[in-house]
């Protein structure tokens, strides 16, 4: 897990060394990662000690959001099971998935948000093939107990999947990156850099730039504001 929480870091960190250019770009190109997919292998068990592991570190840096792969190996009922154990694992362990609870949604965002949840984790079956359903092209798969068909609701939750990352949360997925993890990096980098400057500034040399110096200000405004 560590090369992909470092990409993350690296990408908050490009986005705020463009922050802080004295000419800042009017519009900053965010390369920031604001989700990630986390794939559990169909074990109709439980999570394995190497998924609680990389799931906490994970969810401390980027919001993830869990998928059962490969979910045509478990029957209905198994996937329901299964479900049910990864929740309660998360719940015993205290990983964060997203989307998070948050007092400032309205009636009908908190709705949204507790369907999700009762979906999470999504259950998917991949295929890179089209096949004939009902004189239907479809993307699906082919077995000796039947035929699958990604898009349909009753085989899979890839339909709902793709919404959720596409249409209904797609801004605040932006926003929650933005206002947690990157808030949270920002605040570090800035504290440290400070701190550093401050120790050279004491040998001579020169202190913190005057626009990281300012935003490390607002910072901790915005901290004090917020109660941290």
């Amino acid at each position: 897990w560590d090369p992909i929480v470092k990409y993350i870091k690296d990408q908050h960190s490009a986005y705020l060394r463009k922050e802080l250019t004295a000419q800042r770009e009017r519009y900053i190109q965010d390369t920031r990662i604001h989700c990630c997919l986390y794939f559990i292998s169909p074990t109709g068990h439980a999570l394995k000690p190497i998924d609680i592991v990389v799931l906490k570190k994970l969810s401390e840096t980027v919001n993830v959001v869990p998928v059962i792969a490969k979910s045509d190996s478990l029957t209905l009922e198994e996937r329901q099971m299964f479900k049910d154990r990864i929740k309660e694992e998360f719940a015993f362990h205290n990983i964060r998935m997203y989307p998070y609870d948050n007092e400032e949604y309205d009636s009908e965002e908190s709705a949204m948000n507790s369907q999700i949840k009762s979906i999470i984790p999504f259950a998917v079956v991949g295929s890179e093939r089209n096949i004939n359903v009902d004189g239907k092209v479809v993307r699906g798969r082919q077995n000796r107990w039947g035929t699958i068909n990604v898009e349909d609701e009753r085989h899979c939750e890839f339909v709902y999947l793709r919404d959720f990352l596409t249409r209904t949360h797609l801004q605040d997925l932006i926003e929650t990156t933005s206002q947690i993890h990157y808030e949270s990096f920002r605040a570090k980098q800035l504290l440290a850099l400070k701190e550093s400057s401050a120790q050279v500034h004491g040998q001579g040399s020169r202190p913190i730039s005057p626009s990281a110096d300012r935003e490390l200000s607002r910072q901790s405004q915005r901290g004090a504001m917020n109660g941290y």
